[in-house]
């Protein structure tokens, strides 16, 4: 049995209703905005990129405001530095930590910062602590070496209880400075 022939559109004893659409008669009866719409007399928007960020007042003020703060983060930035790299007295100083098997491995590079060797005895202290998510220190170590104006390091370990960062308060030649390393997870 086929129900491609059976008209199910409007209840018994009703005739079928029968749509009649006639676009220039519905145009013919619109508001001018509508006729301006389909006669294509509108404003469009403007074509390109940089003509729409330009193209309003409001819009050129947005982009102003994106340019100034990318200008300001990109000089932040710069101005700053690195944290966890800096010179402090005689020495260029450099802080690192990596997680691997449980454990947080902590380590600080000293190197000469002038050209030529120097011979210098200067004693170096520094405080490790060891920063968790909560941003509390979970653990906190002091060590002691002599920088002696070549290369030189000092390493510690920590236990890993969701350690993120590390801070460390390098004393060198009456100087202090405090370092700062995110712990990369490897």
């Amino acid at each position: 049995m086929s129900f491609h022939d059976i008209d199910e559109g409007y209840p018994d004893g009703e005739k079928p209703l029968h749509f009649y659409y006639n676009r220039e008669e519905r145009i013919k009866h619109a508001p001018k905005i509508v006729k301006d719409y389909y006669e294509g007399k509108g404003t469009h928007p403007p074509r390109g990129l940089f003509r729409a960020l330009v193209a309003t007042r409001a819009n050129r003020l947005m982009l102003m405001a994106v340019v100034a703060c990318t200008i300001l983060v990109l000089f932040m930035t710069v101005l700053s530095g690195r944290p966890d790299r800096k010179q402090i007295g005689p020495a260029a100083v450099g802080l690192s930590a990596f997680s691997f098997e449980d454990s947080i491995y902590v380590s600080l590079h000293f190197e000469s910062a002038t050209a030529q060797q120097i011979s210098v005895n200067d004693p170096v202290s520094v405080t490790v602590d060891a920063v968790d998510a909560d941003g509390q220190i979970s653990a906190q170590q002091v060590l002691q070496g002599i920088f002696t104006g070549r290369e030189y390091f000092l390493r510690t370990k920590f236990s890993d209880y969701d350690i993120i960062k590390v801070l460390a308060v390098v004393k060198i030649a009456g100087k202090t400075e405090t370092l700062t390393a995110s712990v990369q997870r490897r």
